[in-house]
């Protein structure tokens, strides 16, 4: 009898990126005191879509989006004739157009995985709820990629642009000020309660929220009043919280805005990452900055592969602090590689998006959904999709803060000393 040699995965079978039984990065699943709540991540808010001005998408009419905005009238300071009517004012419309793309992720599974795996419908619910807080990151990130294109910047301590940041120039209640000084100048809306908004990342709310004026929103706000992500309100300001609040790290790597941490190799200085990695992605991160975990390296080489076995090799040895699942970001935001935060002040109606309530999708297709595609019914997935654009309306109407945080103020240059300290 001959012997049988089991076939090489097709190009189709290896870009489904199944998660089968001998998947690293399922093998917790099979332990028996499995903590199933490691797969939970509760469903971020959008917090970029509250404060844009909405469009629905609606079938059949093309993926250009349209939307509206309205002139100030001019001033009538002539007075009034007595008995005579006065000529009224012209509407100015202005059509500003954004074009809708979809967007999407899944998740495969094999029926091995399904079978095997204890309480398989659990596990499912849990990939729905893994989904569904990508899709939410993934819709804001989205936004917040646009905003950042505006060109009302502001920058700390008379600094004239990103690379010339220091740690010096964090973000203070002066910035916030000059800021609605700027809004109240271009003659910017408020929101409701005559507040302006402010869309801020964590590391930098933690630098304001020592200042004495600072009210949390807890004592002032009704929770039914509260926006997404609320944390507290400043000189005319109500600030929202958000993890996808831009942060410029620098160009991105290998075509990703960062890496993840798979595994460390401490001896060879090596990071394993879960992304895949072609040749010409890993020859181009040679020289290159990361920041991981506080702390920067130089990446000496890298080297191709897919999901855990594309990896990075850096000139400084990798402490055990390095674990899976850390995120590794480039190191070039500043000179000295510190981050860039972009904080941003917002009127009414100074940008537009989609509304995803109205084209969200969860698709799940259960084993044997795939025809003859799948003929032994081996294959299932769960995802999402939906369509999604941003527009800036009003430049003038959002102020872009960048400064850095506190958070990393003990960042050294890049060097060869291991020595080097982070928080």
């Amino acid at each position: 009898m001959a012997n049988y040699t089991t076939p090489a995965a097709t190009d189709m079978e290896l870009k489904l990126n199944q998660n089968l039984t001998t998947s690293q990065g399922v093998q917790p699943l099979y332990q028996a005191v499995l903590d199933r709540q490691l797969l939970v991540r509760s469903k971020p808010k959008l917090v970029m879509h509250q404060f844009g001005q909405k469009v629905k998408i609606k079938k059949g009419k093309g993926k250009t989006i349209t939307f509206q905005q309205l002139s100030p009238l001019p001033k009538s300071k002539a007075p009034l004739i007595e008995g005579i009517t006065p000529k009224g004012s012209a509407l100015n419309v202005h059509e500003l157009t954004a074009v809708a793309e979809q967007y999407g992720n899944y998740i495969a599974t094999s029926d091995q995985f399904e079978f095997f795996t204890p309480d398989p419908p659990p596990v499912l619910l849990k990939l729905n709820e893994l989904l569904a807080a990508n899709a939410a990151e993934t819709i804001d990130s989205l936004t917040a990629d646009v905003l950042t294109s505006g060109t009302n910047v502001q920058y700390p301590n008379g600094r004239a642009a990103r690379a010339s940041l220091t740690s010096a120039d964090v973000m203070s209640v002066e910035e916030i000020r000059k800021a609605v000084r700027t809004l109240k100048g271009n003659k910017a809306q408020a929101f409701k309660d005559g507040y302006f908004v402010a869309i801020v990342h964590p590391d930098i709310s933690f630098d304001l929220m020592s200042d004495k004026a600072w009210q949390d929103v807890k004592t002032y706000s009704d929770p039914k009043d509260m926006y997404a992500g609320e944390i507290g309100r400043l000189y005319g300001v109500r600030f929202v919280e958000t993890t996808e609040a831009p942060v410029f790290y620098g160009e991105a790597l290998g075509g990703y805005d960062s890496l993840q941490v798979v595994k460390t190799d401490t001896a060879s200085k090596t990071i394993y990452i879960y992304e895949d990695l072609t040749a010409s992605q890993a020859a181009a991160l040679a020289g290159r900055k990361v920041l991981i975990d506080g702390r920067i390296y130089n990446i000496s080489s890298a080297s191709a592969g897919e999901n855990g076995q594309a990896a990075i090799v850096v000139s400084e040895n990798v402490p055990a602090s390095v674990k899976p699942d850390m995120t590794i970001y480039a190191g070039e935001g500043t000179a000295d590689g510190k981050p860039v935060y972009a904080t941003l002040i917002i009127g009414q109606n100074a940008y537009g998006v989609t509304d995803p309530d109205a084209n969200l999708e969860n698709i799940t297709k259960s084993l044997g959904s795939g025809g003859t595609a799948d003929p032994l019914n081996q294959r299932s997935t769960v995802g999402w999709k939906a369509l999604h654009t941003a527009k800036i309306l009003v430049d003038e109407y959002m102020v872009r803060i960048e400064t850095v945080s506190t958070r990393y103020a003990d960042i050294k240059s890049v060097s060869s000393d291991t020595t080097q300290t982070g928080k």
